[in-house]
């Protein structure tokens, strides 16, 4: 089986916008029909300011209310280098959050986590990319890969409930 955009499509999550100004306005998207989502942020370093990223959960794809479930995180954090041992993505310890020190790592970065549909709560099906900091300078951007997920028909279906 090779990854396929009809059996895992891709939304964007939020597009590309000062890291400060994406705080917690990501699109949410819902994993009632999928397995999980793998959650790709793209982070543009200018300037040194923290990255928080976290997910919310949520009945209704509204809300702030941080997943406290651990889920698994990769990092790369020198996507510029050429150096391949450098310039790879490294699975990080899983957590609920992650926080990226742009002081010690002052390069261009991609931050993945795969959230499993089992961690939600109860009664919670949407999920939504949380963030916080970031510098004014610095941009991201994200995407949301729905896992062992598809289309049903010739128009895909509006997974972010828009």
């Amino acid at each position: 089986m090779f990854l396929c955009p009809e059996r895992f499509p891709t939304y964007q999550a939020h597009e590309i916008e000062t890291a400060d100004a994406v705080d917690d306005t990501s699109d949410w998207i819902c994993l009632k029909d999928a397995a999980g989502c793998l959650i790709t942020i793209l982070h543009f370093y200018l300037a040194d300011e923290d990255l928080i990223l976290d997910v919310h959960e949520g009945a209704t794809g509204t809300g702030t209310t941080a997943i406290t479930e651990t889920f698994p995180i990769w990092v790369n954090f020198n996507c510029a280098s050429t150096d391949a041992a450098i310039n790879t993505m490294v699975r990080q310890t899983d957590a609920a959050n992650f926080t990226l020190d742009t002081g010690t790592y002052p390069y261009n970065n991609i931050i993945m986590f795969y959230i499993d549909a089992s961690i939600l709560s109860d009664g919670y099906d949407w999920i939504q990319l949380g963030s916080s900091g970031g510098h004014a300078t610095n941009y991201m951007a994200a995407t949301y890969t729905l896992d062992r997920s598809r289309y049903q028909q010739a128009t895909p279906p509006n997974a972010l409930g828009l």
